[in-house]
């Protein structure tokens, strides 16, 4: 024993001193990781700042040549209008002017008034084609107008798609440094593990460091077991001593009551002897004076008539005594057979108000965890949504589990209470033994009646407000989500039923399932623990090693190297 204790030691120091160096270790990663996303970030705006005053720069001196291109082009349609009207207008008047023409022709009015009407319509025409000219000019302006604003719609389109090009370019950036950190944090890992150098040791270091956590498993479950053996040894000698003091106090009261049954027998016998030691004193002195009061037959006769009836009565007497003590005897043999059965009862019943009580402690443990959790604040109704409801399913099975289960206790204890009065009333001295063991479980469950009964408003409250938090924090903490279910046993035990599946399974079907008995915990077999590697996982660290978190743990990162690796 000293020795498995020193070795237990050992390796606890050995254990404890790997986690500080995990811990350190996982604090200078995370201080560099830190750093680096700080330094990353810092650039990262710098960078985004820039853009940002040059993509504004752009902006404001496209929209500034846009918006002067528009008045340009507002001015020039203005002009365009005006100009098309003033065409119109020369064109009537051309049309007028031709007309007049050709009616002086067909006159043939040769006088200078009309040749210089011929030139001043001469002019007017040039001057009408000039402005036709601007006209067009105007026309091809506003084309050109119309191109630049097409242009300046492709610029806004390329513009996007290089904003678009520069995020993209930013998340790839952010993606290489943060794969360039995983490498340094490997590379540190590297360094830090003893023994390896390069990046093919690591498999072959993970291996060496599995097996000598197998075997140091091996050796704490083979401790436990050890542990466990000696606890059910000692549990067992406390039960024995507690029945052997308690048949060694009811055959000391069985002892005594007897000795007092003797007592009074034998004072009724030594009684009995009194009277017939006078009766043969009187038989001796009638023999005596029988000579000489020979003539005194008939009175003689008399008084000897009389002793015989005396003695026959004290004969009837001495077996109405006999019978009566035999039958004192039977009653005592029938009220300590009684007695054993209700102290094997009661040993019962102790057994069943150990495994109640462990399971009280267990959610009094529970309330306090979720009692501190809410203490402490951790709760945000903005991220945590929860589905109240009045009474949910769970709370409602467990109170009524809970509270039929007592009531089924308080109704046992009320038949042994009526079933002692009984035979208190029948023996009055009998019944002292058991009564005040008897009164103080009565007050013990009906104050944990009471105390029950006062909590179960809390427990609905506490566990419909944290459960989704509480089973979200237990996926995240240990890689499983958790269902639970609660039955009882036709004996009355109540059994919990558990589903655990990891969340790096790859399909619904790997689930493992346990039951949970009065501190007991067994794996339940179905199919997916029927596959050989799970079967021969489940021997190794649940059978042999007697260990389900190493189990648990072990399938977590095979699971994870799987998913990971693949």
């Amino acid at each position: 024993m000293p020795t498995d204790e020193a070795e237990r030691k050992k390796f606890r120091d050995q254990f404890l001193y790997a986690e500080q160096e995990l811990a350190a270790a996982k604090g200078r990663e995370q201080m560099l990781h830190d750093q680096l996303l700080k330094e990353v970030n810092d650039s990262q705006e710098r960078f985004k700042k820039q853009l940002e005053t040059n993509n504004e720069l752009k902006l404001e001196s496209t929209e500034f040549r846009a918006n002067s291109a528009q008045k340009e082009s507002e001015l020039l349609k203005e002009q365009l209008e005006d100009l098309k009207k003033q065409l119109n207008e020369c064109l009537n008047q051309k049309s007028e002017v031709e007309k007049k023409m050709s009616s002086f022709t067909f006159q043939e009015v040769t006088s200078s008034e009309s040749s210089i009407l011929i030139k001043h319509l001469q002019e007017e025409l040039r001057n009408y084609e000039s402005e036709v000219r601007e006209a067009r000019k105007l026309k091809s302006s506003y084309e050109d107008i119309e191109l630049l604003k097409a242009k300046l719609l492709e610029e806004k389109g390329r513009r996007e798609r290089a904003e678009s090009e520069l995020s993209k370019l930013q998340e790839q950036q952010i993606s290489l440094s943060n794969l360039e950190n995983e490498l340094s944090l490997w590379k540190l890992i590297m360094k830090d593990i003893p023994g390896v150098s390069c990046p093919e040791d690591i498999p072959v270091k993970f291996a060496t460091l599995q097996k000598e956590v197998i075997e140091s498993t091996m050796k704490i479950g083979e401790t436990n077991a050890r542990l466990k053996q000696i606890e059910v040894g000692l549990d067992a000698a406390h039960l024995a001593k507690q029945n052997a003091e308690a048949e060694a106090a009811l055959d000391k009261e069985k002892a005594e009551i007897l000795k007092s049954e003797v007592k009074r027998i034998e004072l009724m016998l030594s009684m009995v002897t009194e009277e017939r030691n006078k009766l043969s004193n009187a038989i001796n002195e009638l023999k005596r004076h029988k000579n000489e009061e020979a003539g005194d037959e008939v009175a003689s006769g008399t008084v000897v008539q009389e002793l015989e009836s005396s003695l026959a009565k004290k004969e009837s007497c001495i077996k109405e005594l006999e019978r009566s003590l035999h039958e004192q005897k039977e009653i005592n043999d029938r009220q300590h057979n009684e007695i054993k059965m209700l102290h094997d009862r009661l040993n019962n019943e102790a057994r069943r108000i150990k495994s109640l009580d462990r399971e009280s402690d267990r959610l009094r443990s529970e309330i306090s965890l979720l009692e501190s959790k809410l203490g402490h604040g951790d709760y945000s109704a903005s991220n945590t949504k929860v589905l109240r409801m009045v009474n949910t399913l769970a709370v409602d099975n467990e109170a009524k589990q809970t509270i039929e289960a007592l009531q089924t206790e308080l109704q046992k204890t009320k038949e042994k209470v009526q079933a002692l009065e009984e035979l208190k009333s029948q023996s009055g001295d009998t019944g002292k033994l058991v009564d005040s063991y008897i009164s103080e479980k009565i007050t013990k469950l009906k104050e944990q009646i009471a105390t029950l009964e006062k909590r179960e408003e809390r427990y609905k409250t506490v566990f419909a407000d944290r459960i989704s938090v509480f089973r979200r924090a237990c996926c995240e903490l240990f890689g499983y989500k958790i269902v639970m279910d609660e039955h009882q046993r036709p004996n009355g035990i109540p059994v919990t039923h558990f589903t655990l599946q990891s969340i790096y399974a790859q399909n619904d079907d790997e689930k493992l399932e346990f039951e949970y008995e009065s501190g007991n915990t067994n794996i339940l077999a179905n199919d997916y623990t029927a596959q050989p590697e799970i079967s021969h996982q489940v021997d190794i660290f649940v059978r042999k090693l007697n260990s389900i978190p190493a189990f648990t743990a072990n399938l977590t990162v095979e699971s994870f190297n799987r998913r990971t690796l693949s």
